[in-house]
């Protein structure tokens, strides 16, 4: 998963961003009423559902992501009970890269189609959370 928005109910993209992100999934999930929206939103969470998720899980984020505040995408991954990665590129918005860090640090899709590879390959890994700061180094912490 790379570019996250896992704030249960979405309450920062669809009431602090831009209002064409929130017009933007009201047309594709099918809804011309806002009240109806807003209540259909709350429903969209993770909660009670990542705890489930066994399989091997990496998730790609962002320190500074405006859309969707990195503490939920921490939340889900800790919530997780299988092998899992977090991989957050220090001072990225939204849309991973085009920060020292991810030109510095490994590069965002060459370190999902390698970690995919690796999966298909049945390498183990801990479960883990990576800061890629800015200089490029990764620190890791245990899960």
């Amino acid at each position: 998963m790379i570019s996250t928005c896992l704030e249960p109910g979405c309450h920062t993209i669809f009431e602090e961003a831009s209002p064409t992100f929130k017009k933007r999934f009201m047309w594709m999930s099918n809804y011309a009423d806002e009240s109806k929206f807003n209540e259909f939103v709350k429903t969209l969470t993770w909660e009670g559902h990542a705890e489930k998720i066994r399989s091997p899980y990496l998730v790609v984020a962002d320190e500074a992501d405006e859309l969707s505040p990195l503490e939920h995408t921490e939340r889900m991954v800790r919530a997780m009970s299988g092998p899992r990665q977090l991989v957050v590129y220090a001072d990225s918005r939204h849309s991973v890269g085009n920060v020292p860090a991810a030109n510095l640090g490994p590069f965002p899709p060459t370190l999902v189609a390698d970690w995919l590879l690796a999966r298909l390959a049945g390498k183990p890994f801990g479960s883990e959370r990576w800061l890629v700061e800015p200089t490029g180094r990764i620190v890791k912490t245990a899960l």
